[in-house]
C-alpha cells in the first residue's frame, strides 16, 4: 500500500497542531479567567474580607504570578512549534514535503490554488509568530532592550486572529474534501496509508 503523508510530515503536521492548540489555550486563558487585573481583584477583594487590602499595582503582581505558570506552558508550546517547524525543514529537505509557495505555484484549478494559498498563509504566519515569539522572549539574552523588540511583540500579536481564521479554513476545507470526495485524507493524515 502506497505511503500518502510520509511519517515524517505526520510527525510535523501533528507537532504542529499540538503546539498550535496549547498557545491559542494559553492566550484564551490569559485573556479570561486568568486576566491580571480579575486574578488581582479577585485576590484584592478576598483580602478586604480578612480585613487585609491590597493597592492596585499589588494586586495587579499578585495577578500576573497567579498566571506566570501559565505563561511557562505557553513557552513551552513556543518551543515545541519552533521544533515542529525544524521538522518540516527537514521533511522538504529529505522531498518528504513541498515547499508551500511551491504548492501555489504549481496549483492549476482555482480550488487547489486557495487551499495552498491558505497552506501558505498558515505556515508563513506560524513561520513569523515562532521568530517573534522567540525573539521577545530572548531578547535580555540576546543582549537587546525590551523597547528595541516591541515590534516583535505587536507582530506577533497581530498574526493571532488572522492564523486563527486560515486554521479554521483549513480544518473546514478538509472535512468538506473528506466528505465530497470521500479520499480519507485524515486518515491517511493519521496512519500515512
Amino acid at each position: 500500500m502506497l505511503e500518502k503523508y510520509p511519517a515524517l510530515l505526520r510527525i510535523w503536521h501533528w507537532l504542529t497542531v499540538i503546539a498550535v492548540a496549547g498557545l491559542y489555550v494559553t492566550v484564551a486563558l490569559r485573556e479570561t479567567v486568568l486576566d491580571k487585573k480579575e486574578v488581582g481583584a479577585i485576590v484584592a477583594s478576598k483580602l478586604q474580607e480578612f480585613g487585609m487590602s491590597l493597592s492596585g499595582e499589588q494586586a495587579i503582581a499578585v495577578g500576573k504570578a497567579v498566571r506566570a505558570p501559565m505563561w511557562e506552558w505557553h513557552y513551552l508550546f513556543g518551543y515545541l512549534l519552533a521544533f515542529a517547524i525544524l521538522v518540516r525543514i527537514v521533511a522538504m529537505l529529505k522531498g518528504d514535503a513541498s515547499m508551500p509557495v511551491i504548492k501555489v505555484l504549481r496549483a492549476k484549478t482555482p480550488k487547489d490554488r486557495g487551499m495552498a494559498l491558505v497552506h501558505l498563509g498558515i505556515c508563513f504566519m506560524l513561520m513569523v509568530m515562532t521568530l517573534t515569539g522567540l525573539g521577545y522572549h530572548f531578547h535580555e539574552a540576546l543582549g537587546i532592550a525590551k523597547e528595541s523588540v516591541h515590534w516583535a511583540k505587536e507582530v506577533h500579536e497581530f498574526f493571532v486572529w488572522p492564523l486563527g481564521i486560515l486554521i479554521v479554513l483549513h480544518i473546514g476545507g478538509v472535512v468538506m474534501h473528506e466528505i465530497i470526495t470521500k479520499e480519507r485524507i485524515i486518515s491517511y493524515m493519521v496512519g500515512g496509508k
